[in-house]
């Protein structure tokens, strides 16, 4: 059965095929670049990750009932919360230095970093948490969200090589000396995206088995093709 996944990341999708594979399940990952129809982006307005996830969420759904698609949705919205910044950048991870760098179009696209890393150079408590939340939606039912965390501190400067997420070049995850950006495969499925996943995609299965929810027609007699 396919899933739709709020996003047109690649690498977002591919973790999410990846969480599927490795649960067993016979699940297919559509990001939104091939959900036929689907024009245009979500615009985030939400005061909070779950508020967010959420907007992403219904906004798909509303594009579902339109063209009678009956498959499971799921969203996710992430942040780096630093705790002495009064948790910034939060929902402005991602567009963290984008009025800097439309001031100045040659700022590098990891300003946001730089940016970060200067709000704090002083600062003895670089303690700092990246949460993420999940929103699941089966047609006709009510969404359900799962959300967790990783703890952590910001470094003192920039380790590796910058790459998105930017920022995971800086987030030290706590009990180890390494940042989000060094971390191998095996150590990445215990953090907080992959937790929140893993989750989700259990709670879905278990909800597909146990309701009458119409995407159990889909997944008994083949699914309908987008």
């Amino acid at each position: 059965m396919k899933i739709i996944f709020g996003t047109t990341s690649d690498r977002k999708i591919s973790d999410l095929q990846n969480v599927i594979n490795e649960l067993g399940l016979d699940y297919t990952v559509i990001g939104l670049n091939n959900l036929k129809g689907w024009q245009g982006e979500i615009e985030e307005y939400g005061n909070t990750i779950e508020e967010n996830s959420q907007i992403k969420a219904d906004a798909i759904r509303e594009f579902c009932e339109a063209n009678s698609i009956n498959l499971p949705i799921i969203t996710d919205d992430a942040g780096l919360f630093v705790e002495v910044l009064g948790d910034e950048p939060g929902v402005k991870t991602s567009r963290y230095a984008d009025d800097e760098r439309t001031a100045n179009p040659y700022l590098p696209d990891y300003q946001c970093v730089y940016k970060l890393l200067d709000k704090i150079r002083y600062e003895y408590n670089r303690s700092a948490t990246y949460k993420c939340c999940v929103t699941c939606i089966l047609p006709n039912e009510e969404p359900f969200q799962i959300k967790k965390s990783s703890e952590g501190y910001i470094a003192f400067r920039p380790i590796g090589k910058m790459k998105k997420p930017y920022f995971y070049s800086v987030f030290i995850l706590e009990n180890t000396n390494k940042p989000f950006s060094e971390l191998n495969e095996e150590e990445l499925k215990e953090t907080y995206r992959y937790k929140a996943m893993r989750e989700t995609l259990k709670e879905l299965n278990y909800r597909l088995e146990n309701t009458k929810s119409p995407c159990l027609t889909l997944k008994r007699n083949k699914e309908r093709i987008i």
